[in-house]
């Protein structure tokens, strides 16, 4: 059954310091998300243009980031002022490529190790993709932080847990401002400067 709640849990998402009652999903079901919501995860594209902020261990550095959803194919720039330092990745297919410049592209069908080995980090980026939308990846099951009206607010999934702090209005659509992403020793910050949708 569509939306249907399989199991409440109240308590505390402490890893992201978000407090409240929360609502369990099976995996494969659509959440229980406002219309607009519901609606992104159709989108087949658009644009994010903002910065980013990663902490990973003891080491920790801030970008620029524009990242560019169309069709099955994501497309993420991460630079420094000026283009300087500036990496390029695609995921495609289940397979990653990544670009440093100067010619030095490597690929893998393992996004998530190579991340780790070029960037110094991994996150699941299959998953970020709805993640930065504000809605949880469709494939497996989370942990849903709603505030007093009902609304999605943070989320846990994967062992990771999101946090939305501020939202604004792109269309016909609600989205998210700032966010945080954290899990698996990696703590992401992000501030969306621009959101465009292509269609």
């Amino acid at each position: 059954m569509r939306n249907k709640l399989l199991v409440p849990v109240c308590g505390l998402l402490i890893i992201a310091g978000l407090s409240g009652c929360a609502t369990f999903f099976g995996a494969g079901q659509t959440p229980r998300l406002t219309q607009f919501q519901e609606k992104l995860y159709a989108v087949k594209n658009w644009t994010l243009d903002g910065r980013i902020a990663v902490k990973a261990g003891k080491e920790g550095w801030n970008a620029n980031l524009f990242w560019e959803h169309d069709g099955s194919q994501e497309r993420l720039r991460i630079y420094g002022p000026f283009n300087q330092g500036a990496v390029s990745i695609i995921l495609q297919n289940n397979r990653v490529y990544i670009n440093e410049g100067n010619g030095n592209v490597t690929s893998s069908p393992d996004p998530d190790d190579l991340l780790k080995i070029r960037l110094g980090f991994s996150v699941p980026l299959s998953s970020l993709r709805f993640w930065l939308l504000g809605i949880p990846a469709p494939d497996s099951e989370y942990r849903a932080q709603l505030d007093d009206k009902g609304g999605l607010i943070g989320f846990e999934q994967q062992a990771w847990v999101l946090g939305f702090e501020n939202f604004e209005n792109v269309g016909n659509f609600v989205m998210p401002k700032k966010m945080t992403v954290q899990g698996n020793q990696v703590r992401l910050r992000l501030v969306v400067d621009e959101w465009v949708f292509k269609n």
